[in-house]
């Protein structure tokens, strides 16, 4: 039996989350063409180039550290016509929703669900398809 295409890239996106430093959460981030044809760009959380690679807090929110989403968001060509779909390890802030409306991603997918409710209901107020996977 083959692998479903949602399960390879939320896989993808497991293996991506290792490369973060953070200790309270690895976040993976990998946005693909809607025709499972191309690996659009890729992103984890952590710090910015040449920094520290720690948080500045454990306080929930304040990590100090560049989102997943943001860092593969900065790398995508969002001037490409083609649907934008988005695995992620945890869902979106609410900040990375509102960015994820701008780059015109189409459907996100996520393992585990983040405290921040109101960016799921953000995104779709916006008529973007998310939903949990494991």
């Amino acid at each position: 039996m083959r692998k479903d295409w949602n399960l390879i890239w939320m896989d993808l996106a497991h293996s991506i989350a290792q490369r973060s430093t953070d200790e309270k959460h690895q976040v993976g981030c990998v946005i693909i063409s809607g025709d499972n044809q191309r690996v659009l760009a890729i992103g984890y959380n952590g710090d910015h180039k040449g920094g520290s690679n720690t948080r500045i807090s454990q306080e929930h929110g304040k990590s100090g550290f560049i989102h997943a989403e943001t860092n593969a968001l900065i790398k995508l060509n969002t001037g490409e016509v083609c649907e934008k779909i988005m695995f992620l390890t945890l869902s979106p802030c609410y900040s990375c929703a509102q960015l994820i409306i701008n780059a015109g991603i189409n459907k996100v997918y996520y393992t585990t669900q983040y405290s921040d409710l109101e960016a799921i209901k953000l995104l779709k107020t916006f008529n973007i398809e998310i939903e949990q996977i494991r």
